[in-house]
Order: C-alpha cells, then structure tokens, then sequence
C-alpha cells in the first residue's frame, strides 16, 4: 500500500478541489441558461438538443482524438489550458449575442469548441489523483469522492442561482460569469500545482492502442464502460428535459429548472459526504454496483405521476446514489490501468461515456416534442437497467479454477514508471500552501 499523502499532496489536492469547484459552478451557470436560452429564441426543444449535443459530440470526438496529446502534455498543462481555452469560448457566446452575431450555427460551433475539452480535462483530474493519494483503493475512493464533492457542491449551488439570475439578468450575463470562473481556476491551477507532479508520458502516442487493448480485455474496465455509456445516455437526457418540463408540464420559468437541477446536486453531494463510512462496510467494488443498482430502482420512480417536489425528491435519490457510487467507480477503475496508460485510457472512458450523453441530448430534445413524458421516462429507465446489469457482470468473479485476467497480464508491455510515494517520484513543495 503507497503511503497516505502528506501535507504537500493534500495541498494540491485542496488546490484541485477549489478549481473543480469554481470552473463547475461556472458550467453549471450554463447548464441553465445555455439550454434556457435556445429554448426561448427558437421555442424549439429539438433545436435546443442538437444545440446542446454539439458539445457533447466534441467532447466524444476529441476524446478519443486527443487521448495521445493528453498523455504527452501531462496533467498540470491540460487542467490548465483547457480552463484558459474555454473562458475565451464561454465568454465569445455573449459578446457575439451583444453584437448579433450569434446564429445557431456558431452557438454550436462555440459549444462545439467548449466540449472539445472535457474529457481531457476530467482524465487528467483522475490521472492526478493517484500521485496525491496513492495506489490503494480505498484511499483512492477517498480522494475521488473529494473531487466528486466538490462537483456536486457546484451542482447543489449554481443552478438554482443560475436559475435566479437568468430571470435577473439574463443568459448572456450569466456566461460572462461562467467565463470568469474559468479564468480564475486556470489562474489557481496554474501557481499552485507543481510543475514536476504527474509528468508527461514520452510514449503516449503508441499507448492509445495499448489503452484500447485494456479497455477491450479486462472484463471489469470493459463491462464497466459500457455501462457509464448507457448511464451517461439516461443523465443527459434528462437533464436536458428538465428545462422543458419546468416550462411546459410545471408552468415553471428557469428558477424551477435550476432547482429540480439543484437537487440532484444535493442528492450527489450527500452522497459523496457518505462515500468514507460506506466504504467501512463495503469494498469500493461493491460500494460501486449497489449505487448503480440502486440508481437505477430511483429512476423507476419516475414513471409515477409527479408533481415539481415528488420529482425534486427522486432527483435528490437518485443523485444520493451516484455520489455513493462514483467515486468508488474511478477509483477501482483508476486503479486496474496501468500508470503509463492512465492518462490516455481515462480520457477515452470519459470519451465513450459522452457518446451516449451526445445522444442521449439529441434523442431526448426530439422525443420530447414526439412523446409523452412517461414514455421518454421508460426509455431512459430501460437505459439504467442495461447500465446495472454491465456493472454486475463486470465485477463479478471469475469462476473457479479460472485465472482473472487484468490490464498488466492482457496489454501490451508498458514503460516501468515509479509508482506515486517512491523515492523517485518529483519531490513536492515542503508547504503545503507552496
């Protein structure tokens, strides 16, 4: 077992945390009043998917694409341009609107270039946490439910903000401030996070076929994401639907979109809070498959008839039971790749879960017009359920007499890398403020 990090480690960690929140506050601003926006200049669900899935697209594309670059630059240089890159992109959307300039075309270019950057960025946040906390999985588990918390904070707050100052002041004003906190997390990373921490990977170019092979072989890793696949294909859906049942079912404006929002993040913050006790019982594995099972059971509630709270309250449920699950789901998986591969296989698995948020957007804006609210809502149940099963055939054990396969035995053979805590690792900063 590596060591439990020590005051230099948790000082950077701190540092990712402070960032993960402010830059997910912003995206959360824009959560809603990106899709609020769209939504009331073409009064046009459908538009408003294909709109928002031009983000999801990107992220999918450049996912893949970018996996080899990102193992080259290494962690620190991709937190810290992708925070810099976007704050110029959010920030055009509403300088362009004030100049009218700003078709749909170029909204989804501009969302296009947004999503270019996620998942480079999420990998690189779990690719980092492995030098901070170590090897072991629960500590890991630990450590990704932090960085989970801090997410979910920013989705317990910012919506229902946002939703408030949408109503104020309006969508363009509200991305000027997503923009600004973009640029101040970028400012944060940049000065705090060492620049010998998490160093780039020189073979990261071949290590994209090595990846896949991981991915495609261990059955854990394999299982595991096509189930964030179909997981990811029901959230997107429905959260692109929220705006249109706050208008449309609810009689809402957007202060009901970015509360129903708002408690999901507060199901997912209490969740992420309850992650260190859980594990006292459970092994991060199992911790894993019964939040998704159970995930799955909150979204069969949504074939009930609700009214705005009773659908406020299975939001908040089902959001408890993702934020139990989600940090032991990137721990035991972040713990299975191999170190050189990291970087490159976390990039692809975030790459692969927002394919089906891509389509999960665009099927769910046209179906909205289409169908019935129950119907859309067996649909993305269906989803959850194909989820559930994937995650408890991936953990299950393999049958006696049988050797378990993993990434180390089946891959191709990889550059030894010092593992997190060795002698040889970049000696972090003595203070942890440094």
């Amino acid at each position: 077992m590596s060591p439990p990090p020590g005051s230099a480690s948790r000082g950077v960690l701190r540092t990712v945390l402070v960032a993960e929140v402010l830059s997910m506050s912003g995206s959360q601003l824009s959560a809603v009043a990106m899709p609020w926006f769209v939504l009331e200049s073409t009064g046009s669900a459908a538009d408003m998917g294909v709109v928002m899935a031009a983000q999801m697209i990107a992220v999918a594309l450049f996912g893949v694409l970018g996996a080899p670059l990102s193992g080259r630059l290494g962690p620190r240089r991709v937190l810290v341009a992708s925070d810099y890159s976007r704050a110029l992109l959010v920030a055009l959307v509403p300088l362009l609107h004030q100049a009218g300039l700003l078709p749909l075309p170029v909204v989804m270019l501009l969302l296009f270039a947004i999503g270019s950057f996620f998942a480079p960025y999420t990998a690189s946040q779990q690719a980092l946490l492995p030098f901070l906390a170590g090897e072991d999985e629960k500590l890991l588990s630990q450590a990704n439910a932090s960085l989970q918390g801090a997410t979910r904070l920013a989705i317990l707050i910012a919506p229902p903000v946002s939703g408030l100052l949408v109503s104020w002041l309006g969508a363009p004003t509200v991305l000027l401030l997503d923009a600004g906190t973009y640029l101040v997390s970028a400012l944060i990373l940049g000065f705090r996070i060492p620049r010998g921490l998490a160093p780039p990977v020189p073979a990261a170019r071949r290590n994209t076929r090595a990846a896949v092979n991981v991915l495609r072989r261990d059955r854990l890793l394999s299982c595991w994401t096509v189930g964030q696949v179909l997981t990811e294909t029901a959230w997107q859906a429905l959260f692109v639907l929220l705006p249109v049942l706050a208008r449309e079912q609810y009689g809402g404006t957007a202060t009901l979109a970015g509360l129903l929002l708002g408690a999901f993040g507060g199901g997912a913050l209490s969740g992420t809070l309850l992650v260190g006790r859980a594990l006292r019982r459970l092994s991060p594995t199992r911790l894993s498959v019964l939040g998704r099972i159970g995930q799955t059971g909150a979204f069969f509630a949504l074939l009930l008839p609700l009214n705005a709270p009773g659908l406020a309250a299975v939001l908040f449920t089902a959001g408890l039971l993702n934020g139990l699950s989600n940090g032991p789901i990137a721990a035991v998986r972040t713990a299975r790749i191999p170190a050189p591969l990291r970087s490159t296989a976390l990039t692809l698995i975030a790459a692969f879960g927002l394919t089906g948020g891509s389509a999960g957007l665009v099927a769910s804006g046209a179906a909205a017009e289409r169908l019935a609210a129950h119907t859309v809502f067996a649909l993305l149940t269906l989803c959850q359920v194909l989820a559930a099963v994937c995650f408890v055939l991936g953990a299950r054990r393999p049958r006696r007499g049988t050797a378990a396969r993993t990434p180390r035995e089946t891959g191709p053979p990889v550059p030894a890398t010092p593992r997190p805590g060795h002698d040889r690792r970049p000696p972090l900063p003595g203070s942890p403020d440094a």
